[in-house]
């Protein structure tokens, strides 16, 4: 089978929805830590909550679309290590926000934190959740934060140092 030159329109589309709802979760979720506890920080836990879901659901379609579309191969010319590094760091790009989802929920659900939104009693809310989801949400976040920008920044580096129009791949038509 012979290797596209682009990924599929709906791979397209799903990774730029990613990446949007990736940065909006990011952010509201250093607005959450930066909060105190008081309505607003509810009112930033459900949105954070919300996205993230909907970063999990955008994770799963991907996943599927991975083993639905072919994909490009990466170029020979980039050498062993490159290729290297950009699958670790496109694996990073899956299991980090996967781990981020699950232990999102698992921390909203142990600690109650969606009930305690949901019924709006802030005052309730601990001021420190050291459950063990905890512990894997705190972790799993700066490891996406630094796959993403790895990502972005061999992006650019492919873009406008190897001038390989890497780019094109990933722009919709």
């Amino acid at each position: 089978m012979v290797s596209p030159k682009k990924y599929s329109r709906p791979t397209i589309i799903l990774h730029w929805l990613f990446a949007v709802t990736i940065i909006a979760v990011f952010v509201l979720g250093k607005v959450l830590t930066g909060t105190p506890v008081s309505p607003e920080k509810l009112t930033a836990f459900m949105a954070h909550a919300g996205l993230g879901a909907l970063t999990g659901l955008f994770l799963i379609y991907r996943i599927i679309l991975l083993f639905k579309h072919a994909r490009p191969k990466p170029d020979p010319k980039w050498g062993m290590v490159i290729i290297a590094l950009s699958k670790l760091v496109h694996l990073l790009l899956y299991l980090a926000p996967l781990a981020l989802v699950v232990s999102g929920m698992g921390m909203s659900l142990f600690a109650g934190l969606m009930e305690l939104a949901i019924a709006g009693n802030w005052q309730a809310w601990p001021t420190a959740i050291t459950i063990p989801p905890a512990t894997i949400h705190g972790l799993a976040a700066p490891i996406l934060l630094a796959s993403f920008v790895l990502h972005v920044i061999a992006a650019l580096y492919h873009q406008f140092i190897m001038k390989d129009n890497l780019i094109a791949r990933m722009k919709a038509a």
